[in-house]
């Protein structure tokens, strides 16, 4: 997974991640930002997950939310996930790329520890 952090011009953390991935640099610039408890809260459910002590997190944010299972992450804006589950009429092709984002539990991980690393915390 490719990404990269920078900052801006308030010197705010702001995460870039490839195309197809872009609801993740949002999640991580806009709803994880420097939020040492949801960092926190995030890396203790990894770790539960690795050793299977749960089966799922979910964190829900303003606009982006996330989930996390053992064997995958998924970061989706929340009127997305609104939307889908409406009846779409059929041969509908919505355009999610920078709505909603997969990836391994293991990938996540480790943009998180960079992103951590980045952020001074």
């Amino acid at each position: 997974m490719d990404y990269q952090f920078t900052r801006n011009d308030k010197a705010e953390p702001v995460a870039i991640f490839a195309m197809g991935a872009e609801s993740l640099g949002l999640w991580f610039t806009e709803e994880l930002g420097t939020d040492q408890q949801k960092i926190i809260d995030l890396l203790q459910a990894i770790e539960q997950l690795e050793h299977r002590q749960i089966s799922e997190f979910q964190l829900t944010g303003k606009e982006f939310n996330v989930e996390l299972t053992i064997d995958e992450v998924e970061v989706y804006a929340s009127i997305m996930r609104n939307q889908m589950e409406e009846e779409l009429p059929e041969d509908t092709n919505v355009y999610d790329q920078e709505s909603i984002t997969g990836c391994g539990l293991e990938d996540f991980k480790s943009a998180l520890l960079s992103w951590v690393k980045f952020i001074g915390g």
